[in-house]
């Protein structure tokens, strides 16, 4: 083995997911990670890739560090994704574990939340050698070729590489700078996992849909598949929008992958027996010559497999029609985030259509049979207790209008995102910010990876606005939770864990 690929859990190392009842693990792979590590196997390097929390899910006495020394050729490169915050502590931990067995064995972080504190996280964890900023595949090439390979670059010649350039000096990024367009998206392959230990177990965790999970003998199969990057809409409590990836990546919008270019892999996934694909961006806000042109040439070509896709803003019904016309609904899920039954609230918060709208939509998805997820939002800038009553109304009107075996409903706290607006301007939205730096994220992380006896829903969200304090939020939580207990629907209580 040249090159390990590890996905950290939120927890510790040692984390014991059957002794303890745990916050979620956070399993799920950044889908990015997919296209370099196939392509630095393109390249020649051996490359394995353990995901953590599924390895104490199958295995809970696996001890990394005695996996690590039992190997009979030790990576020489080590990836840890540290793309959302919630891996704060777990990918640190990784790192610390690595070094700790692995002395020699060079160690690299990577992703959006990595992309934004990569100096501070580099000037604080001696466990980590380097960062990469915004894209990785142009990075993660040349630097693999200077640790593993015969490289000739410099290691400061290396685009978005944050490094430090030498003892007591403070970490600095590279002045080179890359980010992958919609050819090189397209050269990459986003489905082989045959690298990943227990693939087939993680492959049925990302199933999304009615029943339950069996990762010892998965039945059902799913694939988050990249068809892009980026984003064209900044909602203020997401740290991935367009301004973000602007500013750490150098993108303004989309990078799309070419339709055809997704359906070859779309069939990929349909040959192998997987069941569903889960589309890693809202393919309805792409331009409707896109899916136009993808749904008819997987029709045309008989391909048949469900489709989870959330949906950013409304679809249109020309929309539905056609996935409606292609997918294998049921093996389908579509999610939609209305945030709130208050209109202001829903458009101050990034999502511009009002209920009316919203149920006629919802109606033409009825009339397909379509599985769907609604998520709401408890703590969101301008919720309250007056407003939290039109949540209840309009999840009421949903829950007697729409199926109830194709209805799933959620109405969790948010956290705040580094280089969300909620976090960059605070005073705009009302809120007192509690999370500002990476040592921030990696504290909240630590002390959140398991749940306590007693729970303030609302509270260590890293804000509180300051009309509504975190009592009130539990108040509203536990109305919600009376609310769920009584839907003969799957309407889930207020998550108590962070």
């Amino acid at each position: 083995m040249d090159i390990l690929y590890i996905h950290p859990a939120k927890q510790e190392v040692e984390a014991r997911y059957d002794k303890f009842r745990s916050c979620p693990p956070y399993p799920f792979i950044p889908v990015g990670v997919v296209g370099f590590v196939n392509m630095l196997r393109a390249e020649g390097y051996q490359v394995r890739g353990l995901n953590l929390p599924v390895e104490l899910l199958q295995r809970p006495t696996f001890s990394l560090r005695q996996w690590l020394k039992s190997q009979r050729i030790l990576p020489q490169l080590v990836l840890i994704d540290l793309h959302w915050y919630e891996h704060a502590f777990g990918a640190m931990a990784v790192a610390q574990a690595v070094k700790e067995t692995l002395p020699d064995t060079t160690v690299v972080v990577g992703g959006l939340t990595t992309s934004y504190y990569g100096e501070e996280i580099l000037a604080d964890f001696p466990y980590v050698d380097y960062a990469i900023r915004g894209d990785a595949e142009e990075p993660l090439r040349q630097l693999a070729a200077q640790v593993v390979g015969k490289g000739s670059s410099q290691v400061d010649d290396i685009p978005n590489l944050i490094r430090r350039p030498g003892s007591g000096q403070r970490p600095e990024q590279n002045l080179g700078f890359y980010f992958a367009d919609s050819a090189a998206l397209d050269s990459l392959d986003f489905v082989s996992m045959d690298w990943l230990s227990n693939q087939r177990a993680y492959a049925a965790l990302q199933y999304s849909g009615a029943g339950l999970m069996t990762l010892r003998k998965p039945k059902l199969l799913s694939h988050w598949l990249t068809v892009g990057r980026g984003c064209v809409f900044d909602c203020i409590y997401c740290g991935g929008g367009k301004a973000s990836h602007s500013e750490l990546a150098g993108r303004n919008g989309y990078v799309l992958r070419s339709p055809e270019g997704v359906v070859v892999d779309v069939a990929r996934l349909a040959r192998e027996g997987f069941q569903q694909v889960n589309l890693s961006l809202d393919i309805a806000t792409y331009p409707a010559k896109w899916w136009r042109a993808f749904f008819a040439q997987l029709r045309n070509d008989d391909i048949r497999i469900g489709i989870y896709n959330e949906f950013f803003q409304l679809p249109s019904n020309d929309f539905i029609d056609e996935l409606c016309k292609t997918a294998d609904l049921a093996h389908t899920e579509v999610a939609i985030s209305p945030l709130s039954g208050d209109e202001e609230v829903r458009r101050r918060n990034g999502k511009f259509y009002t209920n009316e709208r919203f149920l006629r939509m919802l109606e033409t998805l009825k009339k397909y049979e379509v599985p769907i997820f609604i998520y709401f939002s408890l703590n969101l800038p301008g919720e309250t207790p007056q407003t939290f009553k039109k949540t209840l109304y309009l999840a009421d009107q949903i829950g007697k209008t729409y199926p109830h075996h194709l209805l799933r409903m959620l109405n969790p706290c948010h956290t705040l995102d580094p280089m969300s607006p909620m976090s960059r301007q605070p005073d705009s939205f009302g809120m007192n910010v509690q999370f500002t730096t990476f040592r921030d994220y990696y504290d909240y992380c630590k002390g959140t990876g398991w749940e306590p006896r007693r729970v303030v829903r609302g509270q260590h969200r890293g804000f509180e606005m300051a009309s509504r304090p975190t009592r009130i939020v539990e108040q509203m939580a536990q109305i919600w939770d009376v609310f769920a207990q009584a839907q003969q629907f799957r309407c889930f209580p207020v998550p108590r864990g962070w």
